[in-house]
């Protein structure tokens, strides 16, 4: 029972936040060398940022540790009351039912691995573990949503505080979605060689079909140093961007994971960009500034991996899953009266 909790309820991701070190007087020494002295309050200046991602990730773990004990507590209820196991309960609840995986739902997780895969790897190959892999995101999925209805039941909240977030100034500047007009902007920091942006893009599009006009998405490049495809991706969407389909080239390269220069041109031309203009845009390099001009607002606003959110300057990092993004948008709407 344990595992499958812990499962359904892990967090993939800490935020990376600035603390303000307040200044209530001579603060600990932790350090001296001749006749100077170092202060805790110097120290924790210095390494803020650091300081605020252990606090984070302390905050989130007690509250991951809070819900599973909450949940293993309402299933051992669930499971008294009709008389089974915990085990059974979950069996019947979490684990059992659902249709075989179609071969529609196999062959597009087939694509979408498919550059991760060796060439000479077919989908009959590989057909067994896809299976089991769909079925697993079946299971996760059917998890989440029961104990999201058990906790709703019986009334469930973190009222532990967590670390204060600094809201961060942020570049906004970029391919925009959503409502012009929203009060809430979410500016995103993505690769496209990152599985976890992937994974949030998903995320990001449940978001904006739950919100609509009341929040607009901007779209940010940060190539990591490590995805050597990643910076020809980020040119290469920024060219179709010239003509209007970023957002097209954007969701295809997410959705296919394929960013091997003839991919990103085959793609590019499937979506409908000029492919004479688009390759004369990817050879001048000319996108390579817009690219960096993305990194330098990443790095001045503490993005030290992707995905990174800024939901009106308030950071959220990693692969968050839908209720984070709405924990912040609702407390935003509701601030600004919306």
């Amino acid at each position: 029972m344990r595992f499958v909790v812990m499962t359904a309820v892990m967090v993939f991701s800490a935020c990376a936040t600035t603390q303000v070190v307040r200044d209530d007087g001579p603060t600990p020494v932790v350090a001296k060398y001749g006749e100077k002295v170092i202060r805790l309050s110097e120290v924790d200046a210095k390494v803020a940022d650091e300081l605020g991602k252990l606090q984070e990730q302390i905050f989130e773990l007690r509250s991951e540790a809070a819900e599973r004990i909450a949940i293993e507590a309402l299933v051992s209820a669930k499971a008294k009351a009709a008389g089974v196991s915990e085990d059974e309960w979950l069996a019947k609840n979490v684990e059992a039912g659902g249709d075989e995986p179609g071969e529609t739902e196999m062959r597009a997780l087939f694509e979408k691995a498919r550059a991760r895969l060796p060439p000479e790897v077919t989908f009959e190959d590989v057909k067994p573990q896809l299976k089991q892999a769909v079925q697993r995101e079946v299971r996760a999925k059917r998890a989440r949503e029961v104990f999201t209805r058990l906790k709703k039941e019986a009334g469930y909240a973190v009222v532990l505080e967590g670390p204060v977030k600094p809201r961060k100034t942020v570049d906004a500047t970029g391919p925009t979605r959503g409502g012009k007009n929203a009060k809430v902007v979410i500016v995103e920091f993505a690769d496209f060689e990152c599985p976890y942006c992937s994974k949030a893009h998903d995320t990001v599009m449940r978001v904006l079909k739950t919100y609509g006009d009341k929040v607009r998405i901007v779209f940010k490049h940060y190539p990591l140093s490590f995805h050597p495809k990643a910076p020809q991706a980020a040119e290469a969407t920024a060219c179709a961007d010239e003509q209007g389909k970023f957002w097209e080239l954007h969701d295809s390269l997410f959705e296919s994971q394929e960013i091997e220069l003839d991919a990103l041109k085959m793609q590019a031309k499937l979506v409908g960009v000029d492919e004479a203009k688009f390759a004369s845009c990817l050879e001048s390099g000319r996108s390579t500034a817009v690219v960096k001009r993305d990194l330098a607002a990443g790095q001045a606003a503490g993005v030290s991996g992707t995905p990174a959110f800024f939901v009106n300057g308030f950071m959220l990092s990693g692969a968050q899953p839908e209720e984070a993004f709405a924990k912040l948008i609702d407390a935003e709407l509701a601030r600004l009266g919306e």
